[in-house]
């Protein structure tokens, strides 16, 4: 579990918290502050300390979590590139230097809910494996070839010494070095197969070794060296069987040949190290607010549930312990779908989710015109040649602890749909004509897709639905309602979201930003506001009050509840652009009346929206149908 400097055992060194765990206790915080502020006037703390006081006490722990923040170098932890044999073994950043000992498991908590977080590696990654055929008569010899292959779980790929390397994917339009990779007669294969056996051996042996021992740095250097060793011919040369090397006609050329094909294997490895390039980066501007903490909980819980491991007895002991799941073992089964309007914030859910997770994410966009083919191989030409190439669903279900997300996924036809049976049930299996591809360990699924109810979009197939876990993920609330006391409050949410757009609300914290909101658009609190920022926030509030009215507007007419016609809302994308607008122009200091487009009595907020809106209405055939219901929107003014 990612622990807290508070929370870490006495009599050992403290470590310093990761960016990650950082982010986390300002979570915690920020979440305990939310909860604080709604308590009565009068309340006291356990301690004897009053509202007050406590908000000022998490108010000042917060500040300081966040100077922290900005001081941590942007790059958490530097990788080490490691001797190119042993990179996906955990190897030793050079021959001088030995590997840090593994790392316990962590967990990424937000309300209540755990997220594992992946280390670098969990099991035996697949990787590329230097594989001799049979042999074979020619010219009155015999021989035998060496293949590069990579299996990963049932997705089988060939690299061939000469040809393209189209299948990996940082290595596209690069050709594999031409080696020669034929070995002849049965004493060169046998010296192969033993020199192959020891290089195996030596790096099994690194791998095992204890960090703790007293011997371990002296150990592994030494290891290291001879690892890479297998590369020169001069070491090949020295480890030929004695009675293999009588049977060998040119050892020196024999040595030559595999220290090659060692060497080839090594590039393979560097260039395909099993997709971590693949994981997305941690967005530091992703707000969580309560909505989305709220929201990403419920689609963690569903992951959870989805991997077998859901949200009980067996979670609490894996975070108690600092276990990672077991993933081999555990019963894994069906998908999960988020549904929700454009611009709500889906992808982005994925894409937080993935980057602290620290899973690769592999994203396909679903429509009515995928056959079955083109969801297991994209067939591209290379050097006049037709070849496939895996699609991404493919890579992503081979890959280990991968997510594939399924954009638009209710597009797809019921008969193509059923391609995904046997992958979302226990089976977890792609069952293609000549291979059974299987679900590496902790793949997830994740599909997305619009409301159903709206007008024109289809079904979510019933193959998918049967095997599915559903939540909706909609906009922030606009407001809330006391329980207590029945009073209705702007819910500050996408305005913290938003604030970061304009210039003068950049230099307040979110906490502080919060403050504000509450001081000036819901009148409670203390917070002294200039009169500048009081004026700005107002205008933020109306602007989101406008994107509201549209969004219900559209709500109406895509589920037939309203005969006002509006195809297009300002989703949070586009009230990103607004925000920006409004602080490129200094809008709150400008006389709108002499700005090209106002139009009496816009204010603002009015006027930004019209700007940044209306020019989108004539770029798809019924924008003249939401410009009508825009400017009837604007004309009614901020209620």
């Amino acid at each position: 579990m990612s622990n807290s400097p508070e929370q870490s055992g006495t009599g050992e060194s403290r470590r310093a918290p990761t960016r990650d765990e950082v982010q986390a206790m300002i979570n915690r915080a920020e979440s305990a502050l939310d909860a604080i502020r709604r308590l009565p006037p009068d309340w006291m703390s356990r301690d004897g300390k009053s509202k007050q006081e406590t908000i000022d006490q998490l108010d000042a722990k917060i500040s300081q979590l966040y100077d922290m923040l900005r001081n941590m170098d942007e790059s958490s932890s530097t990788n080490m590139t490691g001797t190119r044999w042993s990179d996906l073994e955990n190897g030793p950043a050079d021959s001088n230097e030995a590997p840090h000992p593994r790392q316990r498991a962590e967990f990424y908590e937000v309300n209540g809910t755990y997220v594992p977080i992946m280390p670098k590696s969990t099991h035996n990654t697949s990787k590329w494996e230097a594989v001799p055929g049979k042999m074979f008569a020619s010219g009155g010899g015999k021989f035998s070839e060496v293949r590069f292959v990579n299996d990963n779980n049932g997705l089988t790929r060939f690299a061939k010494p000469g040809e393209r390397m189209d299948f990996i994917k940082s290595a596209r339009n690069e050709r594999l070095k031409s080696i020669d990779t034929l070995l002849e007669g049965s004493g060169e294969l046998r010296s192969f197969n033993l020199i192959y056996q020891e290089l195996a051996n030596a790096t099994s042996e690194y791998n095992d070794l204890n960090p703790d021992d007293p011997d371990y740095d002296e150990r592994a250097k030494e290891l290291a060296a001879q690892i890479d060793s297998f590369t020169t011919s001069e070491g090949i040369a020295s480890r030929i069987p004695t009675k293999e090397a009588e049977k060998i006609e040119d050892t020196a050329d024999f040595s030559e040949r595999v220290a090659d094909i060692i060497s080839t294997l090594q590039y393979l490895r560097e260039v395909d190290p099993g997709q971590a390039e693949f994981i997305p980066p941690i967005d530091h501007n992703y707000k969580m607010t309560p909505f989305i903490k709220q929201k990403f909980a419920e689609f963690a819980q569903l992951l959870n549930r989805q991997m077998g491991v859901g949200n009980n007895a067996y979670m609490d002991e894996l975070v108690r312990d600092e276990r990672a799941p077991d993933w081999e073992k555990l019963s894994a089964k069906g998908i999960t779908v988020v549904v929700g309007p454009r611009g709500t914030g889906k992808n982005k859910l994925v894409d937080h989710y993935a980057a602290i997770s620290k899973r690769s994410l592999f994203r396909y966009a679903c429509s009515p015109d995928k056959e079955e083919r083109d969801l297991t191989y994209d067939v591209e030409l290379s050097d006049g040649e037709v070849v496939k190439v895996p699609t991404r669903i493919l890579t992503a279900i081979s890959t280990e602890n991968a997510i594939l997300e399924l954009d638009e996924i209710n597009l797809l036809r019921p008969n193509v749909a059923k391609f995904f049976n046997s992958l979302f049930d226990g089976d977890r299996s792609v069952f293609l004509n000549d291979q059974v591809i299987h679900a590496a360990p902790g793949v997830m699924f994740v599909g997305l897709m619009n409301p159903a109810d709206y007008n024109g979009v289809e079904d979510l197939p019933d193959t998918i639905d049967d095997r599915s876990n559903i939540m909706t993920m909609g906009y922030p609330p606009l407001k809330e309602r006391n329980r207590n006391t029945g009073l209705e409050t702007f819910t500050y949410d996408e305005a913290l979201i938003l604030k970061d757009n304009i210039s003068p609300l950049r230099e307040f914290t979110d906490t502080q930003f919060v403050q504000i909101w509450d001081r000036v658009v819901n009148d409670r609190g203390q917070a002294d506001v200039p009169p500048e920022v009081a004026t700005i926030v107002r205008d933020l509030k109306n602007m989101i009050l406008i994107a509201n009215r549209t969004r219900e507007t559209v709500e109406a007419y895509k589920t037939r509840a309203s005969d006002a016609r509006m195809e297009r809302d300002i989703s949070l994308r586009g009230m990103s652009e607004a925000t920006k607008y409004y602080s490129e122009h200094h809008l709150w200091q400008q006389d709108l009346s002499k700005l090209t487009g106002w139009k009496s009595p816009w204010n603002a907020a009015q006027y930004t929206i019209a700007m940044t809106y209306l020019p989108h209405t004539e770029t798809y055939r019924r924008g003249r149908q939401d410009q009508e219901a825009i400017e009837k929107i604007l004309a009614e003014g901020v209620r």
